[in-house]
């Protein structure tokens, strides 16, 4: 939604004034006075005071300063202005519109309660889905509570089986797939008070995790591991865990910021600890390099004595691991089976951050999601409920996705499959390039092509046609809001998607499945009708109609922060010289002063307002720097009309 627009939640009432919160959500009606909505504001209430307590100054702080940085709605603050636009032709009435003069981030402790009260009204309520015909009902829940943390504690028990072997809950045995299995652990993190200034919270995550990125972190940790240490792209992979400072005991600067960490899996045959940690000091370096605010004492390799003891340092190597998932469970912000609302205040301060945000606290690499979407696949195999046969990798197909070539029918992983059990196919395209043209056959029948121009590009993906549409139209919707953050359960209502296909969903939405990527194609009518979101039901047993289920995110707008970053206020002033306003002349040394100046004269663009803004000594004798002239063309300087 665009943020220039006000929207119900932050829609100016007659008698209201220029500025309100917009403190609204498209869920379903708030909890009455006489539901669970008292214990609700209560916890709420209790969580947020204790924030308030233990840190007052960061209570205040406002999540981010950043100018068009994206938000939910319901954390920001707008303000709005009417203005009266007189009509060109005569006998036509003016007509009054309301335009967007500021939107800022709302206070830290305000975003913390509705991150809260968000997450406890998911508690009782339900899905119901029809098809006209039946009807069932799955609990909601989100990605903060128990079930999420056991899934994520289960995917690295089968992470641990895959690389080393063990018994799988399903009573097979899995084979290790490498000799050695090891485990490096990495964190990164930055100072929130780089020069001595408290960062506000979002803007330092972004700058702890944008440093993770392509051209970033993420690409000298892949030639450390391939080039440096020499090993084939499928014998490693990482996985990024998010995780708050002074969990538990607020202790240092930076409690309750976000720091990640980067746990490396390894098959290490051949290679020792010392090995492997000196040459990861090469990420070390590049985040150093890449996140501004990230200083060397926090990441200060040269003080360790061996990286295979267990301490804060920022490079660790464990040799043998033996539970892979209490290791990562050590990392995840506590207990997997705590509720959200008994967890420590720093961990809900931060894990406010990235609701606010919508940004995802954990990824795992390619190699990683394929190791346990493979040990899911053997395990449904084994399973007496579960509808497939074949085990992991029994029937294989080519893939044509990025990643590995031959891949598992069943699940499209490629993990511990070998990659020569089939050429790659010669598609209709490539033998049109080398075989002579011919004269058409009339007398043929069409083909499926030509019958259903499409249907090609999605069968040779491999996979089955309702799991190929599924794909096709989660990805669209993906792809449609990059920014958004929505539930697998609303994302099936709201795409018309079966119920069987939710956990397919929720893999896609979080970005853990691997499998290809069907192109665009369009199906038949079904001829059984679709299943729909059909009400969400309360924890009172009151029914709501559902609603998109998207988040409303919006861009905060701060002209006055652009104009200063953005214009030659962002160079600081020497001594004898100042800024001066080509409109009206008003002078000032200050850039803030100057930058609140040009946008009450309506200069929110900052090339429009840097062409009024003068740069002088106050002396006209001195020389004036070039590096603090207009650097475009301007017919009538405003220096020589104010000289």
């Amino acid at each position: 939604m665009s943020s220039d627009i006000p929207s119900a939640g932050d829609a100016p009432t007659p008698t209201s004034g220029a500025s309100w919160p917009s403190k609204e959500t498209n869920s379903v009606t708030p909890a009455t006075p006489d539901s669970a909505g008292n214990s609700v504001l209560a916890i709420v209430h209790e969580r947020v005071s204790e924030f308030r307590r233990e840190y007052p100054k960061l209570a205040d702080l406002p999540l981010s300063r950043s100018h068009g940085r994206s938000l939910r709605r319901i954390v920001t603050e707008a303000e709005w202005a009417d203005e009266w636009v007189e009509p060109d032709t005569f006998g036509e009435s003016a007509f009054c519109t309301t335009s967007l003069v500021k939107r800022e981030a709302g206070t830290w402790a305000d975003a913390l309660a509705a991150f809260l009260t968000a997450h406890l009204d998911y508690d009782g309520m339900f899905a119901r889905f029809s098809n006209g015909e039946d009807s069932f009902e799955l609990p909601l829940t989100d990605a903060w509570g128990k079930e999420y943390h056991a899934k994520q504690y289960a995917r690295a028990r089968a992470l641990e089986r895959q690389m080393g072997g063990g018994e799988r809950p399903s009573g097979g045995e899995a084979v290790a797939a490498w000799d050695r299995p090891a485990t490096a652990m990495i964190t990164l993190s930055a100072s929130s008070t780089p020069n001595g200034d408290r960062l506000s919270p979002v803007d330092h995550l972004d700058a702890v995790h944008d440093s993770f990125s392509y051209d970033g972190v993420r690409d000298t940790l892949r030639n450390v591991m391939e080039y440096h240490l020499g090993l084939d792209s499928d014998q490693w992979g990482y996985w990024l865990q998010a995780e708050p400072h002074g969990l538990g005991d607020g202790s240092g600067v930076n409690a309750c910021y976000t720091h990640i960490h980067v746990g490396t899996y390894l098959d290490a045959a051949g290679l020792d600890a010392e090995r492997i940690g000196s040459e990861l000091e090469r990420v070390i370096d590049k985040h150093l390099d890449v996140c501004e605010p990230a200083g060397k004492s926090a990441h200060d390799y040269d003080a360790i004595d061996s990286y295979q003891e267990e301490d804060d340092g920022c490079i660790s190597v464990n040799m043998e691991v033996g539970n892979l998932g209490s290791y990562l469970a050590a990392y995840m912000g506590g207990s997997y089976d705590e509720r959200l609302e008994e967890r420590p205040i720093e961990y809900l301060a931060w894990g406010t951050l990235y609701w606010s945000t919508a940004r995802q606290r954990t990824t795992r690499s390619q190699t990683v999601n394929q190791a346990i979407a493979a040990d899911a696949c053997q395990q449904r195999a084994e399973s007496e409920s579960a509808s497939q046969s074949k085990e992991h990798g029994e029937s294989v197909r080519w893939s044509e996705a990025n990643g590995s070539d031959v891949v598992c029918r069943c699940c499209g992983s490629g993990w511990a499959i070998d990659q020569s059990r089939m050429s790659k196919p010669v598609f209709d395209d490539d033998l049109r390039a080398v075989l002579p043209d011919g004269p058409p056959n009339n007398d043929s029948p069409p083909s499926l092509d030509e019958l259903w121009a499409d249907a090609r590009a999605a069968g040779r993906a491999g996979e089955s046609l309702a799991r190929a549409r599924t794909r096709d139209r989660v990805t669209r919707w993906i792809d449609a809001h990059p920014s958004a953050s929505i539930s697998p359960v609303a994302l099936l209502g709201r795409l018309d998607i079966h119920p069987t296909h939710i956990e397919f969903v929720a893999d896609l939405l979080n970005g853990s499945d691997t499998g290809p990527e069907s192109k665009g194609f369009t199906r038949p009518d079904p001829l059984e009708p679709e299943w729909e979101l059909e009400a969400i039901i309360d924890a009172d047993g009151e029914e709501h109609t559902p609603g998109d289920g998207g988040v409303d995110m919006v861009t905060l707008h701060l002209p006055e922060k652009q104009i200063r970053e953005e214009t030659r206020l962002s160079k600081p002033l020497a001594s004898g010289e100042t800024w001066r306003c080509g409109k009206c002349n008003f002078a000032t040394h200050n850039p803030r002063m100057m930058a609140g100046h040009l946008v009450a004269h309506g200069l929110e663009d900052p090339e429009a307002a840097d062409h009024v803004l003068m740069y002088h000594p106050l002396s006209k004798r001195r020389d004036p720097r070039e590096a603090m002239q207009y650097a475009g063309e301007r017919p009538d300087p405003p220096e020589q009309r104010y000289y």
